[in-house]
């Protein structure tokens, strides 16, 4: 069975502006694609690796600036969550065989391993694992670890 969107693209049938949204896609992909975020990931592994070993160090003074912004970006990607729960779901678009199987490929597409969704949760996990390791290469982590046990201690009272 052929790809419903390269029926569409050969046939001019995506609307206007879509074919210019095939295009980012396909950029994004191969700039983020999935290889590219598990490297960046297992990257992300090792330093928290050598931060955990003591293969690198850094000052409370230089890291607090960097965890900062990643505290940020973990913040705002998290607010994020909510909005690509768009994405759980197939576009309606029309009962026939033609729309459904576009509209599959769509949800696949947004969803699916290498989609932007996809990219965003992976960079999230770098985030996060880069932020644990500056705390961890900074002596931080173990009083970031005791502040956030006194906070779940102090709702269960």
């Amino acid at each position: 069975m052929a790809d419903p969107v390269n029926l569409a693209a050969g046939a001019g049938a995506l609307a206007p502006g879509a074919g210019a949204m095939m295009s980012a896609m396909s950029a994004f992909n191969k700039s983020m694609g999935a290889e590219t975020m598990s490297e960046v990931t297992r990257s992300a592994d090792r330093m928290v690796a050598s931060a955990k070993s003591g293969g690198f160090q850094v000052t409370k003074e230089a890291a607090d600036p960097i965890i900062k912004v990643l505290d940020n970006f973990i913040e705002r990607i998290g607010g994020m969550r909510f909005d690509l729960r768009v994405f759980d779901q197939a576009p309606s678009l029309g009962g026939h065989d033609y729309g459904k199987r576009v509209a599959l490929h769509m949800q696949e597409a947004a969803s699916g391993e290498g989609s932007a969704r996809s990219a965003v949760l992976s960079l999230l996990t770098v985030l996060e694992k880069s932020r644990e390791a500056l705390l961890r290469a900074s002596n931080q982590y173990d009083e970031q670890e005791e502040s956030a046990r006194d906070v779940f201690r102090g709702m269960g009272e």
